[in-house]
């Protein structure tokens, strides 16, 4: 057993590190930008959410970190279920509806993410 415990600690130390996605999995050469209603959203760590409704499919936007969402102003009090937002950023490769967003738009105001 004591043999086996360094083996599990580094395997336990290397969990979080694969539960977070990375970004190549967008395709960064075909950048598209949705509109619509915020539907749900989660502001967090290690980055936000929402679901915005776009072209009769819930699409799933990654947001930037929660740190960094409150330092630029996308902060709760703007980005919330009911308001009209735009999205632009990179959608995934594989087809999923879903989106890394670059920015976002609420009341004629951009708030840049990346």
């Amino acid at each position: 057993m004591k043999r086996a415990l360094p083996f599990l600690i580094i395997a336990l130390a290397a969990v979080p590190a694969t539960a977070h996605h990375g970004w190549g999995s967008y395709n960064a050469d075909a950048p598209i930008t949705i509109a619509g209603e915020i539907e749900d959203i989660t502001l967090g760590n290690p980055h936000g959410e929402m679901t915005v409704p776009h072209d009769g499919a819930p699409w799933l936007i990654t947001l930037a970190p929660l740190t960094r969402m409150n330092a630029r102003g996308a902060t709760e009090a703007v980005l919330k279920v009911g308001v009209e937002v735009t999205a632009h950023g990179y959608p995934k490769s594989d087809g999923t509806a879903e989106i890394r967003a670059e920015w976002v738009e609420v009341d004629g105001r951009r708030y840049e993410l990346r």
